[in-house]
């Protein structure tokens, strides 16, 4: 429970599974936790609707998939708008890694393919271009893409979450596993080396027999080091090549994250090297024609949908984008997206503000890291004053609740939670466009999906985003509002 005393600065740092109580009397609670507040009259809560759901008889792989991080495979709509390689961009590389998916590979024949590289550098791209591929082959057995900012992180459901693409993807796996969870549930709670022997291992002997073309699937993990806990993810690694030293999978394993330290001991330990080929995407000027391309199609699309003249930029301007990018797809994508942003006073301003940043950072040539953080400065500069602190609890109370708020209409619950009607919460955001992603309005989301994770780094870390980080003031403004809160609702 949330004390309206507490005001201690660090309370919400690393906060998960967190509940809001609202005690009235000496035995009675209500759980408020945002889930029962209605956005209009006679809407069902997302407390009751989880209360019915739970009287309603589901079988094992039902009870599988609520473990399991849906939003996470690779065609979920929760992850829209998916990344891509965008016109025809890193083919070779995507050619290399599918063709060894496949067995078509006479250059690599490891069973385990780890992609790393720093952040922004279009990992994800290419591992999701790559599972796109091989599901259209039939040869993609499951796929997860994990995202820190975005609530799929949980290393206890990486098991759970395969098993379950398994057997959407095998009926005699998914026979195997329905009797298994059935018989012993309390698997899906389980240590994560229980799960791999009990909810993939052992249904794959069985099943493997009667289903030849399970033998031919790649898995593919992207942005393991978003994963919560430095263990949890050396734990999932250690699992992985485990099975494959003694040959309980049958599988290709495709790995991408950013090369951290503990990550790199663990890839580079004895046991594995004769399993394991390593691919390394470094910050590289030999993409720089891939996004000229880019920047070119993308700048030219947005000139046609805002009726500009077709010399609205110029060539320098794009010599000077690419060279600002430095290779980051992230800083790519992101401005081109600010640049078209709506909510703005169009696509010749926000160049010329993007040019600024980018005659600002010659001095950062070396550190891609500090050129973006300007760009980041940048965007938050746009924020009208008036408006800016509203953002900064948005992302502070998304970032701090995410994980207990996930399965509900998260939109709706922060905004309940800060006094904001929808429309009022949608024209905050609206200013982080470049940023995170806000569907038309045709759709209607449930939860805020950021674009990178750097983004959030950047706004978590006082050194880097300074005066707009979430924690500091900010977190002292909220703490008093979740206080208001609970003590007039």
């Amino acid at each position: 429970m949330l004390a309206s005393s507490d005001r201690s600065p660090e309370m919400f740092r690393g906060a998960h599974n967190f509940t809001v109580q609202k005690v009235i009397g000496s035995d009675n609670s209500i759980h408020i936790n945002v889930n029962e507040v209605r956005e209009r009259p006679g809407e069902l809560t997302g407390f009751a609707q989880r209360t019915l759901s739970k009287s309603i008889h589901s079988s094992g792989l039902d009870k599988l998939l609520t473990h399991s991080m849906r939003d996470a495979f690779h065609d979920s709509s929760g992850r829209w708008p998916l990344p891509r390689c965008h016109y025809d961009s890193r083919q070779e590389l995507r050619t290399h890694i599918t063709n060894w998916a496949t067995g078509r590979s006479v250059e690599i024949t490891e069973v385990l393919l780890w992609m790393y590289g720093p952040f922004g550098v279009g990992k994800t791209a290419i591992a999701q271009s790559c599972a796109e591929m091989l599901a259209d082959e039939e040869a993609l057995g499951g796929s997860l893409f994990f995202s820190r900012p975005n609530n799929r992180n949980n290393p206890n459901h990486v098991f759970p979450s395969l098993a379950y693409q398994f057997a959407l993807n095998s009926p005699e796996f998914a026979n195997q596993l329905e009797q298994i969870i059935l018989k012993r549930p309390t698997l899906l709670t389980a240590l994560r080396s229980v799960q791999f022997e009990e909810l993939i291992v052992r249904p794959l002997r069985e099943a493997v027999a009667r289903d030849s073309n399970i033998e031919g699937w790649t898995i593919i993990l992207d942005g393991l080091d978003e994963l919560d806990g430095t263990d949890a993810q050396c734990d999932i690694i250690n699992i992985i090549i485990a099975s494959i030293c003694d040959r309980l999978t049958p599988f290709r394993w495709f790995i991408a994250s950013r090369p951290e330290p503990h990550i790199q001991r663990t890839m580079h330990a004895k046991n594995i090297s004769p399993f394991i080929s390593k691919i390394n995407i470094p910050l590289s000027p030999e993409n720089d024609h891939e996004i000229l391309t880019f920047f070119t199609k993308e700048l030219e699309k947005i000139g046609e949908q805002y009726n500009l003249l077709q010399s609205w930029f110029s060539e320098a301007n794009l010599a000077a984008l690419v060279k600002f990018s430095n290779g980051l797809w992230v800083c790519v994508d992101t401005v081109v997206r600010f640049i078209g942003s709506s909510k703005s006073l169009g696509p010749t301003e926000q160049l010329r503000l993007v040019l600024s940043v980018v005659e600002k950072s010659s001095s950062f040539s070396t550190n891609p890291l500090a050129a973006m953080d300007l760009f980041y400065d940048l965007i938050m500069q746009q924020i009208p004053v008036d408006v800016i602190s509203t953002v900064r609890k948005i992302l502070l109370l998304n970032a701090t609740f995410r994980s207990a708020l996930a399965e509900t209409d998260h939109v709706c619950e922060l905004a309940n939670v800060l006094g904001l009607t929808r429309k009022g919460f949608y024209g905050a955001c609206g200013f982080l466009q470049s940023v995170l992603y806000l569907p038309d309005g045709r759709r209607r989301a449930k939860n805020l999906v950021f674009y990178h994770a750097s983004f959030m780094e950047y706004m978590s870390d006082s050194l880097r985003s300074t005066i707009f980080c979430i924690y500091g003031d900010c977190l002292e403004e909220l703490q008093q509002e979740l206080s208001d809160y609970l003590l007039y609702n």
